[in-house]
């Protein structure tokens, strides 16, 4: 089983939204927008981790927006492996991801779309590439362009970012000219300094009230919940103790 839908995602007035958009090369290209340095200069204060978070969450919405016409279970696998990668990159099989294009359905397409970005942001995460903020910018787009009604979205958007931005030290824009190979063990996603510490998917909800919550303990739940159902987009502890994982994989007690 996978992680359970979010309150705030329950909630919103989504779930059974007709399709009223077009899908093909033209439409795939444009839905995911062009340069908007506003939005961008939001996303650049948070860091890398939070915006590997932002991706799952995207996904959630993707997810939830054609649920009712098609329950894809794929997708729901690939927002659990994003989360448990927001935390440590090396839980993720970014080769195993691999997706085939739909340049014609206009529900299939959009949910193949996001699949491939959660690869390209995989990619570029472990660079420091200041481009991740640039693919989230699109993602949301994307999202949004799905949306007859996209009220409950953009609410949502507007209010999680300056929710996210005081947990994200380093901010993107900083350690974007950090060094990789600065990390302890060469390894994306284990130096805090450089990629942030990580955040809660509690965070991305707006109504929870983070500050008097067990961070730890709820990264730790996170993880022990992913890894209970087989994913093929994430590594076996088997496979993380043979690359050399140190610790308890699937575990969390703190940065």
């Amino acid at each position: 089983m996978s992680l359970p839908l979010p309150p705030y995602l329950q909630a919103a007035p989504i779930a059974g939204l007709p399709v009223a958009h077009r899908w093909g090369p033209g439409e795939a290209m444009s839905a995911f927008g062009s340069t908007h340095r506003t939005v961008e200069g939001h996303l650049a204060h948070l860091s890398f981790r939070a915006l590997l978070g932002l991706a799952a969450a995207l996904g959630e919405w993707m997810h939830r927006r054609f649920e009712h016409l098609h329950d894809d279970h794929e997708m729901r696998l690939a927002v659990d492996a994003m989360w448990a990668a927001s935390i440590d990159i090396r839980y993720l099989k970014v080769d195993a991801m691999q997706f085939p294009q739909d340049t014609a359905s206009a529900i299939h397409g959009p949910l193949q779309a996001l699949k491939w970005e959660f690869v390209n942001a995989a990619d570029i995460y472990g660079e420091l590439d200041f481009g991740l903020v640039r693919y989230l910018r699109g993602d949301a787009n994307l999202v949004n362009f799905t949306l007859p009604d996209n009220k409950a979205f953009q609410a949502w958007f507007k209010a999680v970012l300056p929710r996210l931005a005081p947990l994200s030290a380093p901010s993107a824009r900083d350690a974007a000219h950090g060094d990789p190979d600065d990390a302890s063990d060469g390894q994306a996603g284990t130096d805090p300094l450089l990629w942030g510490t990580p955040v809660p998917r509690e965070a991305f909800d707006p109504a929870f009230p983070l500050a008097t919550a067990d961070r730890v303990a709820l990264i730790d739940t996170l993880l022990a919940s992913v890894s209970a159902t087989p994913n093929p987009f994430l590594r076996t502890p088997a496979e993380l103790a043979a690359a050399g994982f140190h610790g308890a994989p699937y575990r969390y007690t703190g940065p």
